[in-house]
């Protein structure tokens, strides 16, 4: 028996020759780049996959501009290579061998989003192939070029069922002269995590997990200092310890949830969070201040009963790792994704299905 089909465009003009082929045949396409956010979505029934990782160069990349130029199969850590010869970095906090295509296309979230914001937002210009074969650009490498829609917004975490990425425009901030992470183990980490939020200025993340929380702090080594002593201060306040790792470049450097069967990722209001964490399983991570929590799971029984507490919550729970889709989660004005499915793929030949609201 064999598969889906394989299409490995090695040019934008080849991704135009591909989808404007499968669209004339009917043929239906799954759009993957390094397969690391392959599981989020709905099932979708495919005819071929169409691979973009031969879309790899780095087109332009100017650090006094703080912005480059990719392609959109462009492995994460070579443009975090790149851009470290620049001293500045995107940060995405994928795995390295995602593609920047893939990632924004699944919309991909950031645990350190509580200070450097929404990794949607530094998307500032996109290249893409709709599924009839058209070439668009959207966005602009300046606010003050930016123009009619705002195509980089659509495009994030649309799931490759509006168009192929090709190329994108990324706006870059400076790499953190120091970083630094506080760990302390606690039996009441969201008590803790909450009163760290509180009281230490400006953290990257603070991460709340089953047994621990770890505080990721990132800047000039006199502020982390002064962060540190507040940490320390609230951890005694609270009759807790904790151990200070310089230096790590990843955060967080372990990702226990990650190794369950299946790892949904939560979105509610930030002060809903901590009425999810009795049904997210041993082993979950949130990210206070951000509504975001992620769940590793054991299998469909606890994802149900898990999507059934966020959705009283007014959230979501979509599955990033593992089988269970996107999950039965509210459609935000339903009529727009379908207008916008219509208009970008009129004959549904990209991942019919795979995006919310069954689009």
């Amino acid at each position: 028996m064999s598969g889906p089909e394989l299409l490995h465009p090695a040019s934008k003009g080849d991704v135009v020759e591909a989808v404007r082929g499968a669209a004339a045949d009917r043929r239906r396409l799954l759009v993957a780049g390094g397969r690391r956010h392959i599981d989020k979505g709905n099932p979708a029934e495919i005819d071929a996959e169409l691979w973009t990782t031969q879309l790899d160069a780095i087109v332009a990349y100017e650090p006094a501009e703080m912005v480059a130029v990719v392609e959109a199969g462009v492995r994460l850590a070579e443009l975090d290579a790149a851009l470290a010869e620049g001293g500045q970095e995107w940060p995405h906090d994928a795995p390295p061998d995602a593609t920047v295509g893939g990632t924004i296309a699944a919309g991909a979230l950031s645990p350190r989003m509580l200070r450097h914001g929404h990794l949607r937002d530094t998307v500032l210009e996109v290249e893409l192939v709709t599924g009839d074969g058209r070439f668009v650009r959207g966005g602009g490498r300046t606010v003050k070029n930016v123009t009619g829609y705002d195509l980089p917004r659509v495009l994030y975490g649309s799931l490759g069922t509006l168009g192929v990425l090709v190329q994108v425009a990324l706006k870059l901030r400076p790499l953190p002269k120091a970083r630094r992470t506080v760990i302390a183990e606690t039996v009441e980490p969201i008590a803790l995590g909450t009163a760290l939020l509180d009281g230490v200025p400006l953290p990257v993340s603070v991460l709340a997990e089953p047994a621990r929380v770890r505080v990721r702090l990132e800047g000039w080594p006199g502020e982390l200092d002064e962060q540190t002593a507040r940490v320390r201060e609230v951890l005694a306040s609270s009759g807790a310890d904790g151990n200070v790792i310089d230096g790590d470049p990843s955060f967080p450097s372990e990702r226990p949830w990650n190794e369950a069967p299946i790892v949904a990722e939560v979105a509610v209001a930030p002060s809903r969070v901590p009425e999810l964490v009795p049904g997210a399983g041993t082993v979950w991570a949130a990210p206070l201040g951000t509504g975001l929590l992620w769940a590793g799971l054991q299998d469909a029984e606890e994802l149900a009963a898990l999507r059934e507490r966020v959705a009283a919550a007014g959230g979501i729970a979509p599955v990033v790792r593992g089988p269970g889709g996107l999950g039965e989660g509210p459609v935000a004005a339903p009529q727009v994704h379908r207008r916008l499915k219509n208009a970008f793929d009129p004959q549904a030949i990209l991942a019919p299905g795979r995006g919310w609201g069954g689009w």
